[in-house]
């Protein structure tokens, strides 16, 4: 029976990581996949042997605090990764643990399939030397890291963005409301990690508040991550009559006009529904100032980081107050050339994104590479006329 170990740290990684795992499985239902994960990875087949809520954090200071925790997850999977049984390692994206572990792998025979990027080409660069030596394969989602791995020497290969299988494309750029009274939806995303969204849920609900004076046919739908208790999310009397709460909120991009989205993976999913959107964030002063330090690109919104300019607005850190939050959704709205000149710029996007197999692909790479087969060999196998790894 082939076993395989794949381990996420936060919601979008599980995400992506459910659907490999429901892929992997209808392909070898005997395939036996143990996880660090949550309820989505429990929901596909996966033996959760370590719950993610427990360990889902962002932030220096955060991180921290729970070192100890950490620091026992990362023995106890090295521990699993060390004793035989394990065919192959699949982490997904969070690399200040996957990293370590994926070395782990390497020093015990066991094949890496690294699948979603660590955003290196961001911050981190200096990890690309050590990824040279623990990772046999990276299953890239984003264009062009594929280059970017194949020039530092890491075998690589690009099969598409796992969002395109779920997400429709309208088809043609959004339209502005006609009017300010004319009813359309406002879908709020206000973080999938409880520090995150405490810290910048009350600014996205008093700017709601403000758009709602200014355009009175909105109405708001604040989405829920999974890890995200629906008390946390009060909604006041006065504005029940306008604004609501719903698990998730990325079924309702499709019927949405605009969206107010901290920065994270929501907003390329927010892109590939072609939806306009004011993409905000806020962190703890000391995680901004090491962040500046760390960070080697101008744009925080992935939509703007794969167009190469400011296509939709950021605000970050003190910009990202209601008023401002607002005005740069009031001034997409009222403007319906521009606002049809976004959408159509993050459409554009969603063609940069397709690729060669998507999960599936991915899914058979993982199930040749558990089986002996090199990365490179296991991608040659099921290039189907693509690109292969380099």
């Amino acid at each position: 029976m082939t076993t395989i170990l794949l381990t996420c740290g936060e919601t979008s990684g599980e995400q992506h990581a459910s659907r490999l795992v429901r892929e992997i499985r209808r392909r070898d239902p005997g395939c036996r996949v143990l996880a660090l994960g949550g309820a989505e990875l429990e929901a596909a087949g996966a033996e959760i042997l370590f719950p993610l809520e427990t360990y889902a954090v962002m932030g220096f200071g955060e991180v921290l605090a729970k070192l100890p925790s950490f620091l026992a997850l990362e023995r106890s999977l090295a521990r699993r990764l060390g004793g035989g049984g394990i065919d192959l390692f699949v982490p997904v994206d969070y690399p200040g643990l996957n990293l370590r572990l994926a070395r782990a792998a390497r020093r015990s025979g066991v094949p890496v399939l690294y699948y979603i990027s660590p955003q290196i080409w961001a911050w981190g660069g200096w990890r690309i030397r050590g990824m040279r030596r623990s990772v046999d394969l990276m299953a890239v989602i984003l264009p062009f890291e594929e280059e970017l791995y194949r020039r530092a020497g890491i075998p690589a290969v690009f099969a598409g963005h796992p969002m395109l299988e779920e997400i429709v494309s309208p088809g043609a750029p959004k339209t502005a409301p006609a009017r300010p009274d004319a009813p359309f939806t406002v879908t709020l995303f206000p973080g999938s990690r409880i520090q995150e969204f405490r810290r910048i849920y009350p600014v996205l609900v008093d700017a709601a508040r403000i758009l709602h004076e200014r355009f009175p046919g909105a109405r708001f739908l604040a989405g829920l991550a999974p890890m995200i208790p629906e008390s946390a999310a009060p909604v006041e009397a006065g504005m029940r009559g306008y604004f609501g709460v719903a698990r998730d909120g990325v079924e309702a991009l499709a019927r949405s006009a605009l969206a107010l989205a901290v920065s994270g993976t929501v907003t390329l999913q927010t892109a590939i529904s072609g939806t306009p959107m004011v993409v905000c964030y806020r962190t703890s002063p000391l995680n901004y100032r090491l962040g500046r330090l760390l960070v080697r690109v101008p744009h925080i919104a992935m939509p703007n980081v794969l167009a190469g300019r400011a296509l939709v607005p950021e605000l970050i850190q003190g910009e990202a107050t209601p008023r401002r939050i607002a005005d740069a959704a009031a001034r997409l709205l009222g403007d319906p050339e521009e606002y049809r000149r976004v959408s159509a710029g993050l459409l554009d996007l969603r063609e940069r994104l397709g690729g060669d197999g998507g999960v599936g692909r991915i899914a058979d790479i993982a199930l040749r590479m558990a089986g002996g087969e090199s990365g490179t060999d296991a991608v040659r196998a099921t290039a189907g006329g693509g690109r292969g790894a380099t």
